[in-house]
């Protein structure tokens, strides 16, 4: 077993990084392979000659270093479907997947559209070194009709406003959502979606799903969500976050929309780097999601799209399910799987990016996006970090899953890079 959990409280013990590198382009030690010093919950002293005594001493060859990596688009069970996945297991899967911070949805039950609801999120506490971020229901139960109660909701700490696994349609909605939010530089999270398109849809249109029977969800329902949504944004103003891009067309428009002035931006989820619509021929019920999987083509664009920067951000789109919304027949399934727990790693193996691109896409970007204090590897900064190898491979099974659920087409998949540990607000987990 590759993830064993171990937490500990630094200020009782200090650990000492030999010969780490550090993967921070906004550190001084950029690239750089050197000593780190952790004590008390800070960075205390970096650089090849740092030595203590009184400290755990961590060497392993090919080490990296990074400020702590971000989810934007994870769901828990807790409240209402905690034996899908409560915040403290949420938590664990977390770490071992090497994220410090992670952005909540709202599709909870309740939905999460109160102040006590966002309380309840950011001041959760756990022995694991992970932060939560609600993203409030932009509309009142997440139904899409009417909008929530916005201006309390930023008070209460929300970091952004979104519907979460709904799709936001109803243009009057989002029209006045968006100049709401423009009051105090909010941010509107959706998925781009045309309802009457994908309605009933089962999986992505086109040969493979004409040969298995299935209704599809064709690109054009993703695209003509995206136009639209640019058109209501040219005409409010404010910042839009497309979420779970899927389509090279998708790619196309939101990089003439960034050349073109919007506030935009956008993410995948990573697991569509890994699978295309022509693994769906086992009628594998774990790889039915939302957007769906699409051709070689779209998965070709996205990786392309991430590399040159026209998308921002990768998610894992963490969606827990119980057994029984899952071992159904294909057409009855729910849409979702857990990932985040293998984000970094199916991202890392499939997509093959730099260390640099990955550290940009997992924790530079989602910052920035979410509003997030920045966080920089330097001497006297607080230790936020995620320590993981590039290269090395590990196996992800059931004994090794973290989730309560395991709704996951990734058992029994090797992966190329592992994450080694993380540490947040003076724990540490391994």
């Amino acid at each position: 077993m590759y993830f064993c959990v171990i937490c500990r409280l630094l200020p009782m013990k200090k650990i000492l990084f030999n010969n780490i590198t550090v993967i921070d382009e906004n550190s001084t030690f950029h690239r750089q392979k050197t000593n780190i010093l952790i004590a008390n919950g800070d960075i205390a002293a970096i650089g090849s000659s740092v030595e203590a005594g009184d400290a755990e001493v961590v060497a392993a060859e090919g080490l990296m270093v990074s400020p702590g990596w971000v989810d934007m688009r994870s769901l828990s069970g807790q409240p209402g479907y905690e034996h899908r996945e409560t915040l403290q297991s949420l938590a664990a899967v977390a770490a071992a997947g090497g994220f410090t911070d992670v952005a909540l949805m709202p599709n909870t039950n309740p939905v999460m559209q109160t102040a006590d609801a966002m309380a309840a999120v950011k001041n959760f506490r756990s022995e694991f070194p992970v932060a939560f971020h609600p993203i409030a229901a932009a509309s009142v139960d997440a139904k899409g009709e009417e909008m929530s109660e916005l201006l309390d909701l930023h008070h209460a700490g929300a970091v952004a406003f979104s519907d979460g696994i709904y799709t936001t349609y109803k243009t009057s909605l989002i029209i006045k959502i968006l100049l709401y939010i423009k009051q105090f530089d909010g941010l509107f999270i959706n998925a781009p979606n045309e309802k009457s398109l994908a309605e009933y849809g089962q999986m992505h249109e086109g040969v493979q799903s004409t040969l298995l029977g299935l209704k599809g969800i064709p690109h054009l329902a993703e695209e003509m969500g995206i136009r639209q949504l640019l058109q209501l944004l040219n005409y409010t103003g404010g910042k839009l976050h497309f979420s779970c891009i899927s389509s090279a067309e998708g790619v196309n428009l939101v990089r003439q929309a960034k050349a073109q002035g919007f506030a935009v931006t956008a993410d995948v989820a990573s697991y569509h780097l890994a699978f295309t619509d022509e693994d769906l021929h086992s009628f594998d019920t774990n790889l039915k999601v939302m957007p769906p999987l699409r051709t070689v083509a779209d998965r070709t664009a996205l990786i392309e799209g991430l590399a040159d920067g026209t998308i921002d951000a990768l998610v894992a789109n963490h969606l827990p399910l119980d057994t029984e919304a899952k071992a159904l027949e294909f057409d009855l399934a729910d849409f979702g799987m857990i990932n985040l727990q293998t984000s970094f790693a199916v991202a890392n193996t499939f997509g093959k990016f730099s260390p640099e691109k990955t550290v940009e896409l997992l924790a530079v970007n989602p910052r920035r996006i979410l509003g997030l204090p920045a966080n920089t590897i330097q001497p006297n900064a607080p230790a936020h970090l995620t320590i993981f190898h590039p290269s090395e491979a590990w196996t992800f099974d059931p004994s090794t899953n973290r989730s309560l659920s395991a709704n996951s087409p990734f058992f029994g998949q090797t992966f190329i890079g592992r994450v080694y540990g993380t540490i947040r607000d003076g724990k540490w987990y391994q």
